[in-house]
């Protein structure tokens, strides 16, 4: 009986340490099967974790434009038309709105039409005889001042001029006897006519004969010399600016310092021209990018302030990503160029990119520091959409 008791109770032990070394075993884990959940953001947590396993830095994201455009009039007006929708694909340069303008066209009319009367063919012709006569005025006076300079002859012409003074000094005085043997005729009789005429053409020979002699015997004066130069002056500057003026209206080129009165009435109305033009464009609002209306904030025959952003236009076709949350603890393990991995989370894609700017300012957010790096994409997924959110991996 002892030998039977003893052996239940060493039974009984080992069953116990048995039960006790299973219990310090692990539970293996059980897959319950089930319906599939529809958490978006369970899905992106799971798959970002499998995707960016490897390590590095992790930052949010979002999908960007990479030139987005808030336009507005440099001037104040009513708006006259609006010619896009929201959405509608636009290139650089593309008219969006237009401000009433009738005033300022017709500032646009006036100087074009008084430009056209100034190079018309008329005015073209006009300005060629003018050169014409520009330039007969300073062959005389070149002529006039090389006379001067070259008054002095040599001996022989002077003597035979003095002879020649002589001559006409002794037939004046004969027709002056003549004249006077008939001072008891009537001054209707006809050899008093004929004595008379005779005596003015022997005045005037002499006259000319004496101021021949003075010519070459004596020196200029000062005088005539500055008299005869400074015409010549005048006589080469009217020739010059003729002759630009004449250029300008052929569309040929000038030098920078042309001068003249037409010309500067001619550059004027030019300018007045541009200036009423460059006025009708400030009505005129033009993208300055090529993408697709993002916002319009006006109407037709509204009134719009000047610098008020009416109409938002996005370069679409060209997307980047921008970091929202990149720590100041990460940032010294980011640089430019540096390849990066992105998931754009509403796809469930993954793209690669690299690194081209690190902003030099922080930002806040929550009370962090953190600082905007902006991501050059490789390749655009097709139904990618700028304000996605995405999770990048440097």
């Amino acid at each position: 009986m002892k030998f039977k008791l003893l052996l239940v109770l060493m039974l009984f032990a080992l069953t116990a340490c048995g039960a006790s070394s299973q219990s310090n075993q692990s539970i293996p884990a059980v897959a319950l099967d089930g319906n599939p959940t529809n958490d978006s953001a369970t899905q992106t947590i799971t798959q970002t974790s499998e995707q960016f396993s490897g390590g590095g830095v992790t930052a949010s994201g979002v999908v960007t434009s990479m030139q987005e455009a808030q336009l507005a009039f440099a001037l104040a007006g009513n708006v006259k038309k609006v010619y896009v929708a929201e959405g509608d694909q636009v290139k650089a340069g593309d008219l969006l709105v237009e401000l009433d303008n009738t005033t300022v066209q017709a500032q646009v009319d006036q100087a074009q039409r008084t430009l056209r009367e100034m190079t018309s063919q008329a005015a073209t012709a006009a300005a060629e005889q003018a050169v014409a006569k520009a330039q007969k005025t300073y062959d005389d006076a070149k002529k006039k001042v090389n006379s001067i300079s070259n008054r002095h002859t040599d001996n022989v012409t002077i003597n035979y001029l003095k002879d020649q003074v002589t001559l006409a000094q002794h037939t004046l005085d004969r027709t002056r006897d003549e004249f006077k043997q008939t001072g008891g005729l009537s001054n209707v009789d006809p050899v008093r006519a004929q004595t008379a005429t005779n005596l003015y053409n022997a005045q005037q020979a002499y006259n000319h004969a004496l101021s021949n002699l003075n010519w070459y015997a004596n020196p200029p004066f000062e005088n005539d010399i500055a008299l005869a130069t400074a015409d010549l002056d005048a006589a080469t500057a009217a020739l010059q600016e003729s002759k630009w003026y004449l250029s300008e209206l052929k569309g040929e080129m000038l030098p920078l310092d042309a001068t003249g009165a037409q010309l500067a009435q001619l550059q004027q109305a030019r300018d007045n021209l541009q200036t009423a033009q460059d006025q009708l464009e400030h009505t005129r609002l033009r993208s300055s990018i090529t993408g697709a209306v993002a916002t319009i904030n006006i109407v037709a025959g509204e009134y719009v302030a000047p610098g008020q952003a009416i109409i938002g236009v996005s370069d679409v076709a060209n997307l980047q990503v921008e970091t929202t949350d990149l720590s100041e603890r990460d940032i010294p393990q980011v640089s430019v160029g540096q390849s990066v991995k992105v998931l754009v989370e509403p796809l469930s894609t993954e793209i690669t990119g690299h690194v081209i700017a690190i902003s030099p300012v922080a930002g806040t957010l929550g009370g962090d520091v953190v600082y905007k790096t902006t991501i050059a994409l490789d390749n655009l997924p097709e139904s990618i959409r700028a304000g996605m959110s995405v999770t990048v991996q440097f």
